[in-house]
């Protein structure tokens, strides 16, 4: 036996290391639950790009100007199609071209389908030609 074997503090602290490993659920709340807890938190909060609403349209100009915003992916359909689209969920909004101009159809419950009119109503208006009274920078 060497000097530090001997020594009664490296003695102690063996006792207390062989005490530790006979207790399994002290080493799971140590070592593995802390891991599980980083990789659990992390799958649940990572970062991703923001989604690309789903929106449908009546006519091919209205379609040209939603599909001009990049957060609007959208689609052109016929009113009885795309009020059944939108039913079912595939899309969050259909706009329909109207002489008098666009009417939204869209689930004011859903805030996704809020936000798909807010952005749509802004690249409607964008395209024919409205300008921001302040120009503001992202």
């Amino acid at each position: 036996m060497n000097k530090l074997e001997l020594s009664s503090l490296f003695q102690l602290t063996m006792v207390r290391f062989r005490l530790f490993l006979r207790e399994p659920e002290a080493i799971f709340w140590i070592f593995i639950f802390p891991i599980l807890l980083a990789v659990g938190l992390g799958i649940a909060f990572r970062n991703r790009p923001a989604d690309v609403l789903q929106v449908g349209a009546t006519t091919t100009q209205l379609t040209q100007a939603l599909a001009a915003d990049k957060g609007l992916t959208a689609v052109t359909v016929d009113e009885a199609t795309g009020t059944h689209q939108l039913a079912t969920g595939q899309i969050l909004l259909l706009a329909i071209q109207r002489p008098d101009g666009v009417v939204y159809k869209y689930d004011d419950t859903n805030p996704d389908a809020r936000t798909a009119r807010m952005v749509a109503d802004l690249a409607v208006q964008t395209a024919s030609g409205r300008h921001d009274a302040v120009k503001a920078d992202n």
